[in-house]
């Protein structure tokens, strides 16, 4: 039996959701791969896309022109949800160390109990109304849970890479107190279990779930960190302040975030992360997990997607948390089972996505799967 999709990502969501828009001059770049000061369409890959932001149709898209269709997206509402849909979304915004800030809010219509609540980050150049569309919606009512997707200051979180070029890092903006505030403003009108918050994200919002991991694990119960390796600055000191389950979600060809670590985007402008394997070894040491790992290799659903995936899980650490390892072989800077994407064009620049299970279903059903956080020093 085929997976069930909640919801198919568009072209253009894909290219948000995985980091490539063009929110700054290195995105630019990465397309103008003859330095000529304009992409074409061979350059781009992406023939809806390249339409849309050819204004002049000149049969070349040109800085002015990119910044345009950002500007665009970033002026659209929210997608409305169908009211007769089982979860009721709201829009937020706090203001944290003089920055507005904002954050979307999908929840059940009936909650008459305290409920978990799951972050899901996005990935560089995106904003919290992307993940909205193609996020978790019905699952929060039929599972029982509340999603939260908020938007990083000028689009990217400050994950700990120090790279210059992306604003929020080079201000040091504190995203962690920023989300620390993010769930007191949600504590004060929804009846929420703060034993058990968690974070996914992707690309830099999985970047971020390991700086959370390192400065906010007496909030965070877990982490699922998708296509986003531990940043290399946090690595040295990395030290969770109590233990925190894992599950990591990485293909084994993404271009973008090397499972073997290094540059981001091969370019040090883009910070570096550790490999997946050296960061796997600092939570199973934090955590207290002893003893050896199995692993599954998951069944191959869709032969024509290119990718296969072995789930390694390790024996439960301190307190019964857990850490688990979702290697895609062949698989690329996506997230599993998005349908629709995997065409010639966008394997050239974000590689094969596997259709053999949904990533988001698979994320709650482990999160649910684990202990709640032993402690707090929050109030509750």
């Amino acid at each position: 039996m085929r997976p069930k999709l909640y919801a198919p990502i568009t072209p253009l969501a894909l290219l948000i959701f995985c980091g490539y828009t063009f929110a700054h001059d290195a995105r630019f770049q990465r397309f103008d791969k003859n330095n000529d000061g304009k992409i074409s369409p061979a350059e781009l890959g992406a023939p809806r896309i390249f339409r849309t932001a050819d204004k002049d149709g000149n049969g070349f898209i040109s800085p002015a022109e990119l910044a345009a269709v950002q500007q665009n997206r970033d002026s659209r509402p929210p997608a409305a949800v169908d009211p007769n849909a089982p979860f009721i979304q709201t829009t937020h915004t706090l203001t944290v160390d003089g920055r507005e800030r904002s954050y979307i809010v999908q929840a059940p219509k009936k909650n008459d109990r305290p409920l978990p609540v799951v972050f899901f980050f996005h990935g560089g150049g995106g904003r919290g109304e992307n993940m909205a569309r193609i996020g978790f919606r019905e699952m929060v009512a039929s599972e029982g849970f509340i999603a939260v997707y908020p938007t990083a200051w000028y689009n990217n979180w400050n994950d700990g890479r120090n790279a210059v070029r992306i604003r929020s890092q080079r201000e040091n903006v504190d995203d962690v107190k920023f989300i620390r505030a993010v769930v007191d403003d949600i504590a004060a009108r929804q009846h929420i279990d703060r034993s058990r918050i968690f974070a996914a994200g992707a690309s830099n919002g999985g970047i971020f779930c390991h700086y959370l991991a390192a400065n906010a694990a007496d909030l965070f119960a877990a982490i699922a960190p998708v296509i986003g390796g531990l940043a290399e600055p946090l690595a040295p000191s990395f030290k969770p302040s109590h233990p925190i389950s894992l599950m990591v979600i990485q293909g084994d060809a993404d271009p973008l975030v090397p499972i073997d670590g290094g540059p981001i985007a091969r370019s040090d402008r883009g910070g570096r992360i550790i490999s997946t394997e050296a960061m796997l070894k600092l939570y199973l040491s934090r955590n207290g997990v002893t003893g050896l790992p199995t692993e599954e290799l998951l069944p191959d659903i869709d032969p024509g997607d290119g990718c296969r995936t072995i789930v390694r899980r390790y024996p439960p650490g301190e307190g019964g948390v857990k850490v688990e390892y979702w290697r895609i072989q062949g698989g690329g800077h996506t997230l599993p089972g998005t349908r629709r994407i995997a065409t010639t064009q966008k394997e050239v620049q974000i590689g094969k996505t596997s259709r053999d299970y949904d990533g988001l279903e698979e994320i709650w059903r482990f999160f649910k799967s684990c202990p709640p956080r032993q402690s707090s020093t929050n109030p509750q």
